[in-house]
């Protein structure tokens, strides 16, 4: 009976992932505990092979690698699951249906969390679902089964009802985060009767849960912060960076604050509500701001879906407030938090010099061994896909250790930035200054939101402007409408300001600030405009000293490359292999302009290879330059494409695609020898094919280099995540440790590439900052040529 009203009450709905801390459902430790034999020897060799997979997530959950983890125990799920289509309940189907379950309720514990309006949460009711499906099935054998020995009966029927137990604790969590509090402290008790009798090492998590349920129901007492303050006397909000990463989840406090700040929206109290999710943000960044500067690229991804729903609630609330004034405050600092998290950053070990000690390198040598392997390359589909995985954990394992070296120095302490909040960000701006923070708030799948926060000095709140949606921009630009829709608005926050420090996000990265035309001049003849990925950028910019013409430096440049096509008639320079004979002029007019002091290392012709490029890993002297004149490529996803090519072009010559889902695999550059794997049915070579990508990029070590210019076709494309900026060279460069990076964002020819490219280094080697060189030359071509818009505008210095 007890069974019936349980499914009775949640069968079509209800969900996941236990954010209390637990262990694993694991049927071998149980039978251990209770000293009885483990689950019978499985015979068919598929589900052999799903169970390995199964326990090696598990292995690799422990180890901190929850997207793995996760992924494995997806196709172990699976291959169960097609395997229990024909069951008939007979005693056969019981270890299978019981592994089945304890698979289905670890995955559970990653998905309890997730955002309601990703795919996650339709992800996390079916797998319920299952687990409902394989409690009744457990059930329904054991009950058909009588005459099975005493010790294996009682056995399956306590594991059984420990299953259950967990399965009613998560149903809690879920009914917590939906605010159905009676129903979760339902499911509360229930699971608490049964942890009593079946599994006592939950007892203290799963009192704790009915308290705070209980705390929950009572009338809001006080404000924000007394609420809040009461919380934390009942559950704990402290976590680690490996913690989280463990659990795949975050705390149940987190879960419960979320909760507190919906009721006030509900009651129509929206400053205390901005309040809440402010004190969740602050709670957060106090517990991971200490790893924040160490965090690798790969574990920066993990965190940020762990956050996901979090940060994605915060944002679907300031979304549907957007016109209430005090939201701006929040928005910045929920926009900070997640910069800091997802967008982009330097490595650890490209953010000093000690990232080059011996040990550091050793590593580096067995970590370029793992990604060069053909195996790292493998794609879905393929029958060894999974054998990647093993060498993904080899290759963040040993990342880890090289961080820790640097970590247990403490090198980083001042190279890293720390917020509190959105007022940290005053002091670094000077009277004429102001930072303008693009927001990208994403509505739909389709559609985005454009906001505009303007902080100066004097700010009491950032003054927030509300852009046009994605799908408005196209036909703003096509009726010349900026200054009205996008300009204007934006103005009135700047005063007498010339300073602006642009960070972008979104389709805005390729917006054209400077060619808006305003008091009949264009905006590049009014202001100095930065354009920056990150407001770390902005901080960084403004800590270091001015670059100066007096540094001694070093020039890499790689030109001229060799491909089997010959040159086109238009000489652009993106999406083919056609022989690129500017590119060479370009580096040897340049290596002419150099003044004493600088040394030139150039790579032409056969040795603008990959090799050579790579090879600058480690290696680049301080305040270097390195300059890449050749075709860039920037490629579509298309999962058709499956014989191991990098990339395909089918009708249209100028757009490729690639069945890379990895946006860091399908943008690059061209160099030597790429016409051997350039649309050929090829596996990707990662040393030999001439086919530089981002990901390729990202793996270096580049530190001490002041600016790398990508003289390129769209070389400063990519693709683009919420919040998590731009997916690309520029990216991998900043990745890599590269201090600035000029690109383009359109397609030019070789001409115009050398025209812009001479003019500006003859304004850098005058004596002018980086910056400076750059707007004079922007202004000199536009003086000459004011109709030719893609010359003086495509290239972007991205600071």
């Amino acid at each position: 009976m007890v069974l019936m009203r349980f499914f009775r009450f949640r069968l079509l709905a209800i969900v996941l992932l236990c954010i209390l801390k637990v262990s694993f459902v694991c049927a071998k430790d149980f039978s251990e505990l209770n000293q009885t034999p483990y689950l019978q020897t499985l015979t068919d060799d598929s589900l052999q092979y799903a169970w390995r997979l199964y326990t090696k997530s598990v292995d690799w959950q422990e180890k901190a690698y929850p997207s793995l983890c996760f992924a494995l125990s997806e196709e172990a799920e699976r291959i169960f699951n097609r395997k229990l289509e024909n069951c008939d309940f007979s005693w056969y189907y019981l270890e299978i249906a019981l592994r089945n379950l304890e698979i289905s309720l670890s995955r559970n514990r990653k998905l309890i969390d997730k955002d309601e309006e990703s795919g996650l949460e339709i992800a996390s009711i079916f797998n319920l679902l299952k687990v409902s499906t394989n409690l009744v099935r457990v059930k329904t054998i054991l009950e058909n089964y009588p005459e099975q020995p005493d010790s294996l009966h009682i056995f399956y029927s306590n594991w059984f009802q420990k299953c259950k137990a967990r399965y009613l604790s998560d149903c809690a969590l879920y009914r917590i985060k939906k605010g159905e509090m009676q129903k979760a402290l339902t499911s509360s008790e229930e699971a608490l009767d049964l942890i009593q009798c079946y599994d006592t090492c939950l007892l203290a998590d799963v009192t704790c849960q009915k308290r705070t349920i209980q705390y929950l129901m009572q009338p809001s007492v006080g404000g924000a912060q007394e609420v809040i303050a009461g919380l934390r006397q009942l559950v704990s909000p402290v976590f680690t960076k490996d913690e989280i990463l463990r659990k795949g989840t975050l705390l149940l406090f987190y879960l419960c604050v979320m909760q507190i700040a919906r009721r006030y929206e509900e009651k129509g109290d929206l400053t205390q509500a901005i309040q809440t999710y402010r004190l969740l943000l602050i709670e957060i960044r106090k517990y991971l701001n200490k790893d924040i500067p160490y965090l690798l690229a790969e574990e920066k991804k993990e965190i940020g879906l762990l956050l996901q729903y979090y940060l994605d609630t915060v944002q679907y609330f300031s979304l549907r407030h957007i016109e209430y004034g005090p939201v701006s405050e929040l928005l910045l600092d929920y926009s900070l938090l997640k910069e800091d998290i997802l967008s982009i950053g330097p490595s650890p070990i490209c953010q000093t010099e000690e990232g080059r000690q011996p040990l550091i390198v050793d590593l580096q040598q067995a970590i370029d061994s793992i990604y060069t392997a053909s195996d790292y390359y493998l794609l879905p589909g393929n029958p060894l896909y999974f054998n990647k995985f093993q060498l993904q954990t080899e290759l963040m394992a040993l990342k880890r250790k090289q961080v820790s070296l640097i970590k247990n120095k403490r090198l980083l302490k001042n190279t890293s930035v720390e917020w509190t909040d959105w007022n940290d960000l005053k002091k670094y701006l000077e009277p004429h200054e102001a930072l303008v923070k693009i927001i990208d708030l994403p509505i739909n799948f389709f559609d985005r939101q454009y906001v505009a926060l303007v902080v100066t000095s004097d700010s009491s709140s950032p003054g927030m402007v509300l852009l046009p949606k994605k799908r408005d921009l196209f036909r703003i630009l096509l009726k010349n409408q900026e200054i009205e829709k996008i300009w204007n608005p934006i103005y009135q926050f700047l005063g007498n300001r010339k300073d602006l420090y642009f960070c972008l996000e979104g389709d805005l990265i390729d917006f054209q600030w400077s060619n808006i035309p305003f008091q009949k001049k264009k905006l590049l003849d009014i202001y100095n405009l930065h354009y920056l990925l990150s407001t770390s950028d902005f901080v960084k910019l403004k800590q270091e000293q001015a670059d100066s013409i007096h540094f001694k430096r070093d020039l890499y440049g790689f030109g001229g490359a060799y491909f089997s096509a010959p040159p086109s008639l238009k000489g652009m320079r993106g999406q083919g292999a056609q022989y690129l004979p500017g590119s060479r002029e370009e580096l040897c007019r340049i290596d002419t302009m150099l003044p004493e002091g600088w040394k030139s290392h150039l790579f032409l012709g056969r040795e603008a290879n990959k090799s050579n490029f790579l090879q600058l890993s480690f290696r680049t002297a301080p305040h270097s330059v390195i300059h890449i004149a050749t075709h860039g490529f920037s490629l579509l996803y298309d999962e058709t494409v499956s014989d191991g090519r990098i990339v395909s072009f089918k009708e249209n010559s100028w757009i490729g695609t690639s069945a890379y889902k990895d946006p860091m695999m399908r943008h690059g550059f061209l160099l030597t020898g790429a016409n051997r794997y350039w649309n050929k049915p090829v596996p990707y070579d990662a040393i030999d094919s001439g086919i530089v990508t981002a990901q390729d990029v990202s793996q270096m070590n580049l530190f001490g280099t002041d600016l790398v210019i990508l003289s390129a076709c769209r070389s400063a494309s990519g693709e683009t995540k919420d919040g998590e900026g731009l997916f690309g060279l520029i990216r991998a460069f900043k990745v890599a440790g590269a201090k600035a990076v000029l690109a383009n964002v359109n397609n030019i020819s070789d001409s115009e590439t050398i025209s812009f490219i001479t003019t500006f280094y003859r304004y850098w080697m005058e004596g002018n900052s980086m910056f400076d060189a750059f707007c004079r030359t922007q202004r000199e071509l536009m003086n000459v040529d004011p109709e030719n818009e893609f010359l003086w505008t495509g290239f972007v210095l991205f600071e």
